[in-house]
């Protein structure tokens, strides 16, 4: 049977860091899937989904962790899912992006996901940054989220919700509907 692991890396911005934890998942008999790789600050981080039908695949992905972590500058997790946790399920497909823009201050990502999910709003995927500027002694904070929005949640009602929130934290919120691409194929499929 198929186990599921996640790894996490957090690590100085060292070129090779890809290469060591790949390295390392291969040795291991482990097969690389979904992952997420990304600077946050002057840190690189991975976030990876690995997969392996070995028993003790668990034992070995994290005695080579552990290796690397004495051996670099790593930080490195491994996590075993739950059977439960990994059914084979396609990714949630986000049906909206929602966009905040202003200057820089405690509380913006909080109140934001506060909102969302008061109205049971899935967040499925998150980015943010701050921008400096030598034009501009402020930071400038943006924010880019893709969401399911409910078929139960009334547009309009979210986009005065949003309106609110945005002169609450004087920013921009922008509200935009995400094209279904899904749609898009198979309807491209089918005309052949």
């Amino acid at each position: 049977m198929k186990k599921h692991f996640i790894i996490a890396a957090v690590g100085a911005n060292i070129t090779g860091i890809v290469a060591q934890v790949s390295k390392e998942i291969y040795a291991a008999g482990c097969n690389f899937g979904d992952a997420s790789m990304t600077f946050l600050g002057n840190h690189f981080t991975l976030m990876i989904l690995v997969t392996s039908e070995k028993t003790d695949a668990y034992e070995d992905l994290k005695t080579r962790c552990d290796t690397l972590r004495r051996e670099s500058d790593l930080s490195v997790t491994v996590f075993k899912l739950a059977e439960t946790e990994t059914a084979e399920v396609a990714a949630p497909v986000p049906n909206y992006e929602i966009r905040v823009k202003g200057q820089d201050r405690m509380g913006i990502v909080y109140r934001t996901s506060q909102l969302l999910a008061s109205l049971r709003i899935n967040i499925i995927e998150m980015e943010t940054a701050v921008e400096y500027s030598k034009d501009d002694p402020l930071p400038v904070f943006t924010m880019r989220s893709a969401v399911i929005v409910p078929e139960t949640v009334n547009r309009e009602m979210l986009r005065k919700e949003l309106e609110a929130l945005a002169e609450n934290i004087y920013d921009t919120v922008s509200l935009t509907p995400v094209p279904d691409t899904t749609r898009e194929i198979s309807k491209k499929e089918g005309g052949r």
